[in-house]
């Protein structure tokens, strides 16, 4: 991340010294993608594009809290179907110590829990993500994505949501209602060693979104492994997850995921990751989803700045 400090010391009458701090991150990545559908469904073989740019606004009161905001611009095309293109709406937080209170376009307790998403990356495996199939509350009969998450293409949900860390303990209450879907999401977490475990709530006034989430994750070795299983209404999944360091610069992502219930099947994917030095990499990816009978591929190069 580079940081650009617009406003060092700001002299305002009877106000003291003020501290701005603004600061520019993203990443871009682009590359090939194909996606082989079940007919009646076309197939999806082109150009993969997306482009991120965050701005992140601090400011430090007199008193010592910290109040900041989230802004992002994104654009996405998939074989010339393009989507985004401006500015999401905005989060807003006032932070002391290890407590944090957001508004507006929050990140979402389940989002964020730990063990949810293979990896800190945006894409877990290849270049796009492949569909995400890893997720242990995603699935093909309860719905895809349906808890509250930072919108990078739209106002968000505009809820509510208080974060609390201390030492190794930490907790994320979520609140949202929006378009007459009321949400509340919950998670704790605890590290030890070079372990994670978390447990994740959500209760949605959509019975097809309530969730119970259990995610496990450390390292053995130069492996980092994942166990997460989430009852899902109902619907239960398990995942196991894996990356293994291969080399300097290259590591290898693998999932294999399990959706049972009367549509149920299993989800598998293979990823590659090479470091290009600089903040770039060469990402590729592949994914088999028995349960929609979907194969997916990608190859591309990813830029961090």
């Amino acid at each position: 991340m580079k940081k650009i400090l617009f406003a060092t010391t700001a002299l305002v009458a009877s106000a003291g010294v003020v501290a701005a701090d603004v600061s520019f991150s993203g990443y871009g990545r682009f590359g090939a993608i194909s996606i082989d559908n079940p007919a009646p469904a076309a197939d999806v073989e082109g150009i993969y594009t997306r482009i991120r740019l965050q701005i992140d606004m601090t400011t430090e009161a007199d008193n010592g809290l910290t109040f900041g905001a989230r802004l992002r611009h994104q654009a996405t095309s998939v074989n010339g179907a393009g989507y985004g293109g401006g500015f999401n709406g905005a989060r807003f937080f006032a932070r002391a110590g290890g407590l944090e209170i957001g508004v507006g376009n929050t990140f979402g307790a389940i989002e964020f829990m730990p063990g949810v998403y293979m990896s800190t990356q945006s894409a877990d495996i290849g270049l796009s993500g492949l569909g995400f199939h890893s997720l242990v509350t995603n699935t093909a009969q309860k719905g895809y994505f349906n808890w509250d998450a930072y919108s990078s293409g739209g106002v968000g949900r505009d809820g509510v949501e208080v974060m609390y860390s201390a030492g190794d303990f930490g907790g994320h209450l979520s609140y949202s209602n929006t378009g007459g879907v009321e949400r509340t999401g919950l998670h704790v977490r605890y590290a030890f060693n070079d372990w994670t475990v978390a447990l994740g709530y959500q209760d949605s006034s959509l019975a097809t979104e309530d969730k119970i989430v259990l995610t496990v994750g450390g390292n053995v070795g130069p492996a980092k492994l994942g166990l997460a299983y989430a009852d899902n209404d109902g619907i239960g999944k398990f995942a196991l997850t894996a990356g293994v360091e291969v080399g300097a610069a290259t590591r290898v992502d693998a999932y294999i995921s399990s959706e049972d219930g009367a549509a149920g099947g299993e989800a598998y994917g293979l990823g590659v990751s090479h470091s290009l030095g600089g903040g770039a990499s060469l990402e590729g990816g592949f994914t088999r989803n028995d349960i929609t009978d979907v194969n997916a591929v990608d190859l591309g190069i990813r830029f961090n700045f």
